[in-house]
């Protein structure tokens, strides 16, 4: 039972290295990945059910409905993409819940589950709560290049875009990849607005060729707020791992 949930594991993490590769290059992962893995949980899934029959069922049943309804709820407010969704649906259909694997964690073992009728979180659940803890890096990882590269007055004026974007010069947006504006701009009676949007604004050739010309105007600075395009699934994929070998974060956390 181990060497399969070992196998299992090694598949799954296999699988969201490539989606994290694709998703990194391209920004797209292929559906034929979440086929592949659905395919391969389906038949492990059917024997774990015909070996623990009824208490299995339970399992996967709630780990399927729970982190599906969780998944898309955080696609429709867009917290994550598409690909990140059907990840952790089909991490939920693989695992359904902690291996009895144990590496430096203290896991809730699957026979345990079983016999017990205690039903922890999905493991699913686990690699989201990890994955989102491990992404605070970058809004961290920004606030420290700002506080290194602004100017006191402008640290203060701009303190609400300290931890969600960095500072960039319009005739340099040609020269970047896999950003977004902190700000959509628009003219108003002959002054330019910006304003906030959730998500940030996709940068495409209308947008720079508006923006260099009310940088030219004089009608906004020579710089403008980006922020970043990380791939979630990278993420996912340092999630997935840090639930193997050491456990839910959350519960490591409140455990001390």
């Amino acid at each position: 039972m181990v060497e399969s949930n070992i196998l299992i594991v090694v598949f799954c993490f296999s699988c969201l290295i490539y989606a994290s590769w694709r998703d990194l290059k391209n920004r797209s992962v292929t559906n034929r990945l979440w086929l592949l893995m659905i395919a391969v949980g389906i038949p492990f899934a059917s024997y774990n059910l015909f070996i623990h029959r009824i208490p299995f069922l339970i399992l996967l049943t709630f780990s399927l409905l729970f982190t599906s309804a969780l998944a898309y709820l955080f696609f429709r407010l867009h917290l994550f993409g598409g690909a990140d969704a059907k990840s952790l649906i089909c991490i939920s259909l693989l695992i359904p819940a902690h291996p009895p694997i144990h590496f430096f964690s203290h896991h809730f073992p699957l026979s345990l589950s079983l016999n017990t009728g205690f039903t922890p979180l999905p493991f699913a659940l686990s690699t989201l709560l990890n994955a989102t803890i491990l992404s605070l890096i970058v809004p961290l990882t920004l606030f420290f290049y700002n506080l290194s590269n602004l100017r006191p007055n402008e640290l203060r004026k701009d303190r609400r875009y300290l931890f969600i974007g960095y500072r960039l010069p319009v005739d340099a947006l040609s020269k970047v990849k896999h950003t977004r504006l902190v700000h959509w701009y628009e003219e108003k009676a002959g002054n330019v607005e910006r304003t906030v949007l959730f998500g940030g604004v996709e940068i495409d050739n209308e947008v720079r060729e508006k923006l260099n010309r009310y940088a030219a105007a004089g009608k906004i600075g020579e710089e403008v707020w980006v922020t970043p395009d990380l791939p979630f699934m990278l993420f996912v994929t340092a999630g997935f791992v840090s639930s193997i070998l050491y456990g839910n974060f959350i519960v490591a956390i409140y455990s001390l």
